[in-house]
């Protein structure tokens, strides 16, 4: 419930603000794209944990459907986390089935690894909404998960070293952070005209503003981030836990 309502909905006022302006830099743009990342993940994974912990209360245990998507390696690995029940709907029921009817017709190699996940994608992003946006999002999403499969870097793939880990981290979540500014768009044109005409930033005073929003934006995703930390390094410091929600 605190992340729904003070970190999702207090993010969101920023998000909004961002968007309705017709031609925003393309700095307050990326400041917006970063916001809505974090927003639509407190959004959607609170009601996903309101709904596990009243069922909880009844006695049942729910499968948990955001499993640290922002951590991912790999366009199919964040598949495999974010929206867990979805996107297993989609693998179980539109992915194997095309991809085992393609590879029982001896289909090309490389259009029976292309075709399943751009197929599934653009499912996806249809059932998201109504739009080219959600549309163009999908196919992005398609094309991602197949240029990495075709480079090598499955679902599974785990670089080896810190410093590459990292940067397979980074270029990720760059490309989730896109993925979100085509989703969250009122057109593509919009998006188009910010990206291909809006300046770097206008004046000193959005300087200002960006900075500030950076530093609400950091503020609230530490939240999120001091808990992961909590239940991977001190998942049985049940003081320290209590001592965490209690604080925020």
């Amino acid at each position: 419930l605190y992340k729904k309502i003070v970190v999702a909905n207090t993010i969101k006022v920023i998000v909004d603000q961002i968007f309705l302006q017709s031609e925003p830099s393309k700095m307050l743009l990326l400041i917006g794209g970063l916001a809505f990342t974090l927003q639509i993940f407190a959004d959607f994974s609170s009601y996903t944990d309101l709904s596990r912990g009243f069922a909880f209360l009844l006695g049942l245990e729910t499968t948990e459907n955001f499993n640290k998507p922002y951590l991912a390696f790999t366009p199919a690995e964040f598949w495999n986390r974010w929206h867990i029940s979805f996107s297993f709907w989609l693998r179980d029921y539109i992915f194997f089935p095309l991809r085992r009817v393609l590879i029982r017709n001896k289909l090309n190699e490389k259009l029976a690894i292309s075709i399943p996940p751009m197929i599934t994608m653009l499912i996806s992003g249809i059932w998201h909404g109504v739009g080219w946006n959600f549309i163009v999002w999908g196919l992005y999403y398609g094309a991602l998960i197949v240029i990495y499969q075709l480079i090598g870097l499955r679902g599974d793939w785990k670089p080896a070293g810190a410093f590459k880990r990292f940067f397979a981290w980074l270029t990720m979540f760059f490309f989730i952070v896109f993925g979100w500014l085509i989703f969250r768009s009122s057109s593509l044109q919009y998006l188009w005209n910010v990206l291909a005409y809006s300046p770097i930033y206008k004046d000193t005073q959005e300087l200002t503003a960006v900075l500030i929003l950076l530093v609400m934006i950091g503020f609230y995703a530490s939240l999120l981030l001091v808990k992961h930390l909590l239940e991977r390094y001190w998942p049985d410091r049940i003081n320290l836990h209590a001592f965490y929600y209690a604080c925020a």
